[in-house]
């Protein structure tokens, strides 16, 4: 067998191969100056092991979704241990579990007559609900939070959800079962049997007082769905502001859609929504994904309404690459692009401050491994509140975040042309060794 074809055909696939690997090879930080940001840190009086609530330039530079790309520098560039603080560890804070009452859902409901009591020993309130028939469009339980005195910071569903239905669930309080207030909204949604939800099932309360009311939960009636009850946490103080961050470069793909892709990889606790234009009432819904290749994800929905607050869309946790804001197809969509503010929540770092000044955070660099240490290895939980607050420095002004169009949906996106472009190449470098060495074996017959 001649096997000069096949050594003709080596050095080509070999400079395939090269090519493919001509990206520079990932290199971990050996320093501070490997990091797109450095923020300064004026240590506080008092111990070494100190709290940092990170400035608003510091919570968009991470380059990893994870927060993993923080890191602390001391003036002889070592670096010194730190860790997250978790947001539950607050001692102030409480969970508090409740069973849902099933009560009338808020519209489209049969008006034959139900009475429910509810009865905590001391008082009691009857109300007058509508039986839930199939003809029900949305279903409606009730949670009575009447008993809680903290500020309300979230709420957790136990909901049963089948595989791929995207449940939006609407919170709602009032005092006296006729009149409601809303709180928010929050979509649910499994990607298949057995699999966890795609965000976690938590609604942010911001700090509601929900002494002597009652929450209702509504949702519109699928097969399989039902909310079983609730957990609501509460703390003594407040919840943190979280930081908004604004955007520019916004374009609409047409009057119902806007795609986009933010430069920003830290987590996105929730999106704000504004009309910029004449559009009057203009129900919308939030979809992302992380690839062309995969399928839009209802992430939230909510309602524009013009001359009045923007829109909420509470993504919590499922944070993705892209995004597609759509207009309600039954509206004339935006006449213009809608503003978009990304929310951000708050990152407190516990690091022990034991080198040598000046201290420095670093941030932004996607090939850090993460280097946090479990918190309660930093410091001990019973001691938490009484830390020092050191100082990060920069000038407080939050970044403006580029918006950059999702990639096309179909086959011509770039990334596919980039695989199939991949494909055809190796194929047609089979194929001129296959021809070479057919022609050279009919020489030699």
């Amino acid at each position: 067998m001649n096997r000069r074809p096949l050594r003709l055909m080596l050095p080509v696939l070999g400079m395939l191969a090269l090519a493919a690997c001509q990206q520079d090879s990932p290199q971990a930080p050996k320093g501070p100056d490997d990091f797109a940001l450095i923020v300064p840190v004026a240590q506080a009086q008092g111990g070494a092991v100190q709290r940092i609530s990170l400035p608003p330039a510091a919570l968009a530079a991470p380059r990893r979704a994870d927060l993993g790309d923080i890191r602390l520098y001391d003036g002889k560039g070592r670096t010194l241990s730190l860790a997250f603080e978790d947001a539950g560890s607050q001692a102030a804070r409480q969970t508090h579990a409740f069973n849902a009452l099933p009560i009338a859902a808020p519209q489209d409901s049969d008006l034959s007559g139900v009475s429910v009591r509810i009865d905590d020993g001391e008082r009691s309130v009857a109300v007058d609900a509508a039986e839930v028939t199939a003809r029900t469009a949305r279903l409606a339980v009730l949670i009575d939070t009447r008993t809680l005195t903290d500020p309300a910071e979230s709420i957790a569903f136990k909901a049963d959800l089948p595989a791929q239905v995207a449940v939006n669930l609407t919170v709602e309080s009032g005092s006296d079962l006729k009149t409601w207030d809303y709180l928010g909204e929050k979509v649910l949604y499994r990607t298949g049997a057995g699999q966890a939800l795609l965000s976690a099932a938590r609604l942010p309360l911001n700090g509601a007082d929900l002494r002597d009311r009652y929450l209702r939960i509504s949702w519109q009636a699928a097969p399989g769905v039902a909310v079983n009850g609730a957990e609501v946490t509460t703390a003594r103080q407040r919840p943190p502001e979280r930081t908004a961050l604004a955007t520019r470069g916004a374009v609409l793909t047409d009057p119902h859609n806007l795609t986009f892709r933010p430069a920003l990889a830290a987590p996105i606790s929730a999106m704000k929504v504004s009309e910029t234009g004449p559009d009057g009432l203009l129900p919308i819904r939030l979809f992302g994904r992380d690839a062309a290749e995969q399928p839009w994800v209802l992430l939230a929905e909510g309602t524009l309404r013009q001359n009045d607050k923007p829109a909420l869309l509470e993504l919590a946790g499922a944070t993705m690459r892209e995004y597609r804001l759509e207009a309600d197809s039954r509206s004339a969509g935006f006449s213009s692009a809608p503003r978009l503010d990304l929310l951000l929540d708050p990152v407190t770092v516990i690091a022990a401050l034991n080198g040598v000044e000046p201290y420095r955070l670093a941030i932004g660099n996607a090939e850090a491994k993460p280097a946090a240490l479990p918190l309660g290895q930093v410091v001990e939980p019973a001691k938490l509140a009484a830390l020092p607050v050191a100082q990060a420095g920069g000038n407080g002004v939050p970044p403006v975040i580029s918006l950059a169009p999702a990639e096309p949906d179909g086959p011509f996106s770039p990334r596919k042309l980039l695989l199939w472009g991949a494909l055809l190449l190796g194929v047609g470098v089979l194929a001129f060794a296959a021809i070479r060495l057919l022609r050279s074996n009919a020489k030699v017959e």
